[in-house]
């Protein structure tokens, strides 16, 4: 599959493009289950936006960057030198669900 002459595959309610790793994940499901869409989000984000996630649809796991509170063993956040909360920048897997796979509200 030449990704570089698709249509990038995009959070339906925010329009980021997800990263290349992501288009990577998105468009092997994509080929695996024959959808066509290039819109994706979320079971919430779908919600929000007025549609639903049809029973039974398979989602794709994908990798956001987020940041976490470093909390100690009694569940305190930690400072840091600043006397901020310290934080540390993390990997979440996600599942998205595509557009062929929701319907309307």
């Amino acid at each position: 599959m030449n990704t570089i002459e698709q249509e990038p595959n995009f959070n339906a309610v925010t329009g980021s493009i997800y990263s290349i790793q992501n288009q990577k994940h998105l468009d092997e499901h994509k080929e695996a289950f024959k959808l066509t869409g290039c819109a994706w989000a979320g079971f919430k984000q779908w919600q929000e936006a007025g549609r639903k996630v049809k029973k039974g649809a398979k989602g794709c796991k994908i990798y956001m960057v987020v940041e976490r509170k470093i909390r100690d063993n009694d569940g305190k956040p930690q400072k840091n030198l600043l006397d901020e909360d310290a934080k540390m920048t993390c990997l979440k897997g996600v599942y998205v669900f595509n557009i062929e796979h929701t319907e309307e509200i």
